[in-house]
């Protein structure tokens, strides 16, 4: 990760967070931090990245807003000189069985979890093909691989995602530009702790071969692997820290 310069959407909280400061952690020159609404997150994930080493940057940042992206990233420029990896992290879940969906759930689902994603990488493609390198990686779910049953919206915005990662690999591939995305299972943050302490999260976790929630870490790490110079030859690929969640009952 040495020299490079990475933007992570939705990095004030959870796996954002996690993945900006395994950045850091694992040598990157710079992290950009993005938000939302919690600015007090992104400033504390901020201190978090530079104390391993990194230098940090705080951007309010509206993922289905194009000309905020574009200002974003004319920060980063301006800062850095380029962008190098760009993880889709940004997004946000509505549980509701399919009868239940109402339009206004269906398009802001699909608005910030799969055109945002589309505008971020879009915008971020020419910046990367003038350096010819850079690493884009998605951030999905489990659900959107075998058809989450409470989130339709979710899981249908999810499994977009890996056919959209795999659209972009061949876009990128002739100016090395590898995409790439993971697709977490039943992750513990500070988000989900508590419904996975639950009764109806404990149902869930049993249905994982390991019988145990994944870790921040386990998603972190898959993501330096694919932002790192240790693989040069992955692209339109999803991996899966699932803890088994394919093999149910």
């Amino acid at each position: 990760m040495k020299n490079k310069v990475c933007v992570v959407t939705g990095s004030s909280r959870g796996l954002g967070e996690g993945i900006a400061v395994a950045f850091a952690k694992a040598g990157a020159e710079a992290v950009v931090v993005t938000y939302a609404s919690d600015q007090a997150g992104a400033e504390s994930t901020a201190a978090d990245v530079e104390k391993a080493g990194a230098k940090a940057l705080v951007q309010k940042f509206e993922v289905t807003d194009r000309s905020s992206i574009q200002a974003c990233y004319a920060a980063t420029v301006d800062a850095f000189g380029t962008i190098d990896v760009l993880v889709n992290n940004a997004g946000i879940n509505k549980q509701g069985f399919m009868p239940d969906v109402t339009e206004a759930d269906w398009d802001e689902i699909m608005d910030v979890n799969l055109k945002g994603p589309f505008i971020c990488s879009q915008e971020v493609f020419p910046i990367m093909k003038k350096h010819q390198s850079g690493r884009i990686i998605n951030i999905g779910s489990v659900s959107g691989l075998y058809g989450g049953p409470k989130t339709i919206h979710y899981a249908v915005s999810k499994a977009g995602l890996v056919t959209m990662t795999q659209v972009f690999a061949r876009y990128g591939a002739e100016h090395n530009i590898h995409v790439n995305a993971i697709a977490p299972g039943i992750i513990e943050t500070d988000l989900t702790r508590d419904e996975l302490r639950s009764g109806g999260g404990g149902v869930v976790v049993e249905m994982t071969l390991l019988k145990r929630p994944g870790q921040v870490e386990d998603v972190s790490s898959t993501a330096v692997f694919l932002a790192s110079n240790s693989q040069n030859y992955m692209t339109g690929q999803t991996i899966s820290p699932n803890g088994g969640s394919y093999f149910t009952k």
